[in-house]
């Protein structure tokens, strides 16, 4: 259990972790620039939660998504009640959705939207 707390906690805060079965990937993304004033911006790193070979979770920017079908089910409701007390939009997905999320890099976003 203290195990899962810790996984879950370097998830949210997008830290890299190995601890048995569950992983947790940080992946760094591209800075991108403002259109406007051409001032370089940085995007936020995508954070993916392994258990074994199959994503649990992926935090992209402000939402985490949580697979509907967990592999391991306490560790996706540990996941999504921290996520949403840190502020974060939880969205539960299929883990075909999941793979998506982090097979091609993020779009930029435009500002002030």
């Amino acid at each position: 259990m203290i195990g899962e707390q810790r996984s879950v906690r370097a998830f949210i805060e997008a830290e890299e972790l190995v601890r048995d079965e569950i992983e947790v990937e940080v992946r760094p993304s591209a800075p991108t620039t403002d259109p406007r004033s051409g001032w370089p911006l940085t995007v936020p790193p995508l954070v993916i939660l392994w258990v074994g070979e199959r994503p649990l979770a992926v935090r992209l920017r402000a939402v985490v998504a949580i697979s509907r079908f967990p592999t391991s089910p306490r560790v996706a409701n540990l996941i999504e009640a921290e996520a949403s007390a840190a502020g974060f939009a939880v969205q539960r997905m299929a883990e075909a959705g999941l793979w998506r999320l982090f097979s091609q890099p993020p779009r930029p976003r435009r500002v002030g939207l």
